[in-house]
């Protein structure tokens, strides 16, 4: 292997960088591998919370957890200061974990499908991180490669350890290898887990803002993806499908199959990840719902519970049982949503 020793290596067009082993070096910084869509985490950002800024358990924004292991606490949005320097590319939001009923192994967790991701593979994580009130002692990054239905044991790596905070942000990176998935059986709904974590038993919060997870062993700018392009990245996997206006129909009509019971199939934003039969998943309905005829006002459809759901690649096929048998089988009625209702299709990892 031949060595090329230099004292410098000048740009050839002024503001143009120079690309060393395919890392551009521009302005005095690392900006990027020149490939693109470099970052494996979606909504690192954190710019995407269709369910909700807080939650008590479970996902918040979109793509993250909370993982509470039996700590009480929330996980809401939190929100930059207009014009702040402390974390580039001008962020709004961040992750806000607040726990304030201690147990050990409280944690944040987005789960990347598929466990091929990155296998075998040297990678960086980067991120921001700071607390408000009360330090975690420390904290860690790990991973799982969990290998689906029936498949192997997962397999955890340790990424960082023992990290502590200021309340100050600060800027985290470490680089880590995942191991190869060769040898392993891989079944359904496999995927490669990213957890930040604090194994102490203790109350605490932490703030976390632009994580990215990227190939190769350098820790490059936060790459800032257009907001319609996060958003149908997050879509995939959640979508909240509301009426385009109060008291509106979804602009599909539904057939019923009884004197009580109505088909409905409502277009989805985008793809959704799905099983071969289409139930993976919940669907749920929130709010009041109305079934009219062409004319009439139909019936509310107040507490009706969703009797079957099926999800294809661009439609949700809904069942919905009415209380009073009052429709005529083989008609066809419209969907109205009342007031803010909507569905819910979860079909996260």
């Amino acid at each position: 292997m031949s060595t090329v020793q230099v004292d410098a290596i000048n740009e050839s067009t002024t503001g143009s960088g120079v690309t060393i082993d395919g890392v551009l070096i521009k302005d005095g910084s690392v900006k990027g591998n020149g490939t693109g869509r470099k970052n494996y985490i979606i909504n690192g950002n954190f710019d995407i919370w269709q369910r909700g800024t807080s939650v008590t358990t479970g996902y918040g924004p979109d793509r993250f957890t909370y993982q509470n292991s039996g700590s009480t606490g929330t996980l809401a949005q939190g929100s930059f200061t207009a014009g702040q320097t402390d974390v580039p590319n001008n962020p709004k939001y961040f992750a806000n974990l607040t726990v304030t009923g201690a147990d050990d192994n409280a944690n944040i967790a987005h789960r990347i499908e598929d466990v091929y991701t990155l296998s075998g593979e040297t990678a960086t994580i980067s991120f921001y991180a700071k607390h408000t009130t009360n330090a975690p002692t420390s904290f860690n990054v790990t991973s799982y490669q969990v290998f689906g239905s029936g498949g192997s044991t997962a397999v955890e790596t340790s990424i960082a350890t023992s990290q502590t905070t200021t309340t100050s942000w600060q800027k985290y990176t470490a680089t880590v290898t995942f191991p190869s998935v060769s040898g392993k059986t891989i079944g359904a709904s496999s995927y490669l887990e990213l957890l930040f974590i604090n194994p102490n038993n203790e109350i605490f919060d932490i703030q976390i803002a632009q994580i990215q997870l990227e190939k190769g062993s350098v820790a490059t700018d936060f790459e800032v993806r257009p907001i319609g392009e996060e958003l149908n990245l997050c879509a995939r996997y959640y979508q909240k499908l509301i009426s385009p206006r109060v008291n509106f129909d979804f602009d599909n009509a539904g057939l019923a199959g009884s004197t009580s019971l109505i088909s409905v199939n409502i277009p989805l934003i985008n793809e959704m990840r799905i099983d071969s039969d289409g139930t993976t998943g919940t669907v749920t309905k929130s709010g009041d719902m109305a079934i009219n005829d062409y004319a009439s006002n139909g019936n509310n459809l107040s507490g009706t519970p969703i009797n079957y759901f099926r999800i294809s690649k661009t439609i949700l096929q809904l069942g919905l049982n009415k209380a009073t048998a009052n429709m005529t089988s083989g008609s066809h009625y419209k969907l109205s949503a009342v007031n803010d209702a909507y569905f819910d299709i979860d079909v996260e990892l």
